[in-house]
């Protein structure tokens, strides 16, 4: 089950009603102040509120309505959890949360969160087993909460709509079983990274006590700890009777061994053993903001299937590095979990979906539908060439970055236009080894990043650990092969009827397409060969890259489409990811 789209209104800054939709990573961008925390926090409201009117009883919820004192029992927290958790149980305060602009009006409408929620074919059969109910997969809920009342309803189009809202009890029953959540604050400390294991702690705990051995022992202890508490009562009796006459008696209640805090210090070893109080303020945020997911997903039943992780201002108290491994780190956990993230940072931005970055300003959300929108709406200044750039291609070598484009020129109409006016540049990173300090730059851009890397042993291993390391989506990372040729570069890609002229008035030789039909080297080692059969002088390295220049420039001068053919199917596929 996922969730998909979220609207909101009368939430603290977010006036009118807002919309915006969720994808497996979705980012909220803004300046500070305008509504994405609000946007965030209302998010969990609302996800919080259904699983508190699924654990009410039903004979209280069958309206869908409550109002006077019982709507305390849906704005605070669960009234089934053991101890609130504020990374879950977000209340709603009406004084705090309706828009203060708005509380003196006589005619105030109520806050309004509609979560709309989207199950795939089993669990629509499943939906049906629990509710008797049949549905399309898209199943909306609405929450409204003013001062003194508060109401659910299943909102559903038809003639079944009634059956629905009637059955809101179970459909919420259903939500929750199936989906949780955590909020993650922008302020994540120490105390509260102590608080967390702590309740992890607990968990633990409360499984042990189902021990004997455990029973046995933790008896013998309460009862070592109550006579202890007893001879306290004894002590304090005459005293609190000699001002308080009346009291005949005083009783001082213990609290068992597993409701006692278990963990003090936190220690850490990053080389040395260290306290934790005194790390830094980005080794807190982080280490707080792991054990909120982990202990989010302690407490989830098997059967959930779906979580959601709502992390507000990801970035706070991280240097540099750290806001782009744990960039890297939401990308992975996005494949199989929703995250929806705050952000006024562009290392967050969605590349791989333009629309799944929301803009938030003046409290109103947007999906973005260009880069240049986003950018504007981050401040981000970009240096010319950039300025209208929406994909950036970033390729091994100089003569890559000329070849390729050229190429696209006789594949796509619109190609010339968009690489003339920089809305697609091709970057050189100059070799393997510097192309994850330069895929991390571009990341500051907000530009959509696709990576090309020649079919060799040292491109094979690059791909695989930017894939394997998060650092790129393996959809955007592509290696150009030519089939039946075991290593290749991107000259064993074009026709040598394109270039081998252009060689001859280079090196004054005659060079053959049999030159460079050797399929078990890729082509440089080729032409280092048949340069050296051929009586070239001069350093290997300098004639080869005088002869990669002159394949460049044959290929920018070729009125035709200078691909073998074997070639296409692989252009055709990184075309289409360009120019999706």
């Amino acid at each position: 089950m996922r969730l998909e789209e979220v609207s909101v209104a009368n939430y603290r800054s977010i006036g009118n009603k807002t919309t915006f939709q969720l994808h497996e990573l979705t980012t909220l961008i803004g300046p500070n102040n305008e509504g994405k925390t609000n946007l965030l926090r209302a998010l969990a409201l609302g996800m919080r509120m259904i699983r508190t009117w699924s654990e009410l009883p039903e004979e209280v919820t069958k309206t869908g309505e409550l109002s006077g004192q019982r709507v305390s029992l849906v704005y605070q927290a669960s009234p089934l959890s053991r101890r609130g958790d504020p990374n879950v149980d977000v209340p709603f305060v009406w004084q705090h949360d309706y828009p203060l602009s708005k509380q003196a009006s006589k005619s105030t409408r109520p806050t309004e969160l509609r979560l709309k929620f989207h199950l795939d074919d089993q669990e629509r059969e499943q939906f049906k087993t629990q509710t008797g109910l049949q549905i399309n997969g898209d199943l909306p809920v609405v929450l409204q909460l003013s001062r003194t009342s508060t109401s659910i309803g299943i909102v559903k189009q038809g003639p079944s709509g009634s059956k629905y809202q009637a059955n809101a009890h179970r459909i919420t029953k259903f939500i929750a079983d199936r989906v949780t959540h955590v909020l993650v604050p922008a302020v994540r400390t120490m105390e509260q990274a102590r608080t967390l294991l702590n309740e992890l702690a607990s968990i633990r705990l409360s499984a042990l006590a189902e021990s004997e051995a455990y029973k046995i022992a933790l008896q013998q202890v309460n009862e070592l700890r109550s006579a202890a508490v007893e001879e306290v009562q004894k002590d304090i009796q005459a005293s609190i009777s000699t001002y308080l006459p009346s009291i005949e008696a005083v009783q001082v209640e213990t609290r068992g061994v597993l409701q006692t805090d278990a963990i003090g210090e936190i220690l850490i070893d990053d080389g040395s053993e260290t306290p934790l109080s005194q790390k830094g303020d980005g080794v807190k945020s982080l280490f707080a903001l792991a054990l909120i997911q982990h202990l989010a997903r302690e407490r989830m039943d098997d059967a959930k299937d779906s979580f959601i992780l709502l992390v507000d201002e990801p970035e706070a108290h991280l240097h540099s590095k750290a806001v782009h491994d744990l960039q890297m780190l939401f990308t992975k956990l996005s494949q199989r979990q929703q995250v929806v993230l705050a952000t006024h940072n562009p290392v967050f931005v969605n590349r791989e979906v333009v629309a799944a970055n929301v803009l938030v300003q003046q409290n109103t959300a947007s999906p973005a539908k260009t880069v240049s929108k986003i950018r504007e709406t981050l401040g981000v200044q970009l240096a010319d060439n950039l300025d209208s750039a929406e994909t950036v291609v970033l390729t091994e070598g100089v003569t890559d970055a000329k070849i390729i484009p050229a190429v696209f020129k006789h594949l796509l109409a619109t190609a010339a236009d968009d690489l003339s006016t920089g809305r697609i540049v091709f970057k050189p990173t100059t070799g393997t080894g510097k192309l994850r300090s330069h895929l991390q730059r571009e990341k500051s851009t907000g530009c959509r990043i696709i990576v090309v890397l020649d079919n060799d042993q040292a491109g094979e291993d690059e791909a695989n650990l930017l894939s394997d390391g998060g650092f790129l989506d393996q959809k955007s990372i592509f290696i150009l092969r030519e089939p039946g040729r075991k290593p290749s570069e991107i000259e064993d890609l074009i026709d040598p009827s394109v270039y081998l002229e252009a060689l001859t008035q280079e090196f004054g030789r005659t060079f053959k397409s049999s030159h460079f039909a050797n399929p078990n080297k890729k082509w440089g080692d080729n032409f280092t060969v048949a340069a050296n059969a051929l009586g070239v002088v001069g350093v290997e390295a300098d004639n080869l890259i005088k002869a990669k220049v002159a394949v460049s420039a044959a290929v920018l001068a070729a009125t035709i489409n200078p691909l073998k053919t074997a070639a296409q199917p692989g252009f055709e596929a990184l075309r289409s990811a360009i120019w999706p």
